[in-house]
């Protein structure tokens, strides 16, 4: 049986889209008119290739796990504050076309700390790539 929902589904397919849960989304929406259902539709849309999209490049940046600056002990390593790297967090060096080189001893949190700033980078929406120089 080709009910519209079959046939939606089908329409969704072949533009590209990603499939949704209308039920969800529409639950309790009885009120809308065609306009705000169409924009609730195209916003799901939009939140659903964003969610993709991350999802790719997270894959695509190669880290060997995530990390933020919230889970480093700043207390154990002091030759770097939390003010320097909350500073840097914020991406303004990327912007200034800066680059960041963590230097020192085996053990001090220096990949902890570049993959801190390479997670938020993602999740401001910068496309990072994540190698090592062994």
């Amino acid at each position: 049986m080709n009910t519209i929902l079959d046939r939606v589904l089908l329409l969704l397919g072949n533009l590209h889209m990603q499939p949704i849960d209308f039920e969800s989304v529409y639950s309790g929406r009885n009120d809308l008119t065609p306009l705000e259902s169409i924009e609730l539709f195209l916003l799901e849309q939009q939140r659903l290739r964003t969610e993709k999209q991350g999802a790719l490049k997270r894959k695509r940046a190669n880290l060997p796990a995530e990390k933020t600056l919230s889970a480093f002990d700043f207390g154990f390593q002091r030759s770097v504050s939390k003010e320097q790297m909350l500073r840097l967090s914020d991406m303004t060096w990327v912007e200034q076309a800066f680059n960041v080189c963590f230097l020192g001893p085996p053990g001090v949190g220096k990949t902890h700390l570049a993959l801190a700033l390479s997670v938020r980078a993602l999740d401001l929406g910068y496309t990072v790539v994540f190698e090592t120089l062994d």
